[in-house]
């Protein structure tokens, strides 16, 4: 069921086929239940699609946590990165805390899609989520640098929302950084 939730596309294409059977059906008998059957079909669809777009996923609220804050990232907005943050993640934070000030953030992406696994699917405590990013900024000693990298991050659900726990690269920021600051 949370499927049809995240992705619209078998809904659209559902209703897509019912509305066809029955507009042909109108179309050759011109009968008035034909014309309400295609009527109902667009109706239910519609409010299909509405609800999709109103309902939203543990999935879909890892996403938006993520992208949240890539941009909060990119508006080089400190406060509003840590507010993304779970506050036990000491790490996480002390990083942020450090290089944002030094860096001019140019770009924070994710490219293509976001695989999510939830600990639990019935009530989710715990998600991880792997994505390839793409971050680029400009340090304040004038150095520019970026570049694509996959990215695992570990997230935790509060009360209210998910928030990062921890992060994991193939790529050593920290030494990245240092190497930006020099």
């Amino acid at each position: 069921m949370q499927y049809l939730f995240e992705n619209p596309i078998p809904m659209l294409m559902t209703g897509a086929v019912a509305f066809t059977f029955a507009a042909v059906l109108y179309y050759t008998t011109r009968s008035v239940g034909a014309f309400v059957a295609s009527v109902v079909i667009v109706v239910v669809t519609l409010s299909c699609l509405v609800m999709e777009q109103l309902v939203y996923t543990e999935r879909e609220m890892v996403e938006v946590a993520i992208t949240g804050i890539t941009d909060a990232a990119e508006d080089n907005d400190l406060p509003r990165v840590l507010e993304y943050l779970s506050p036990t993640a000491t790490r996480t934070r002390a990083m942020a805390e450090k290089l944002m000030p030094e860096l001019e953030i140019n770009k924070a992406n994710i490219i293509g899609e976001i695989e999510i696994e939830l600990d639990d699917p019935k009530d989710p405590k715990k998600a991880t989520a792997n994505f390839d990013g793409f971050f680029h900024a400009k340090h304040d000693s004038g150095m520019t640098g970026g570049d694509i990298f996959p990215v695992t991050v570990e997230l935790v659900r509060d009360e209210h929302r998910w928030r990062i726990e921890n992060f994991h690269s193939s790529r050593d920021f920290d030494a990245e950084a240092a190497k930006l600051m020099r």
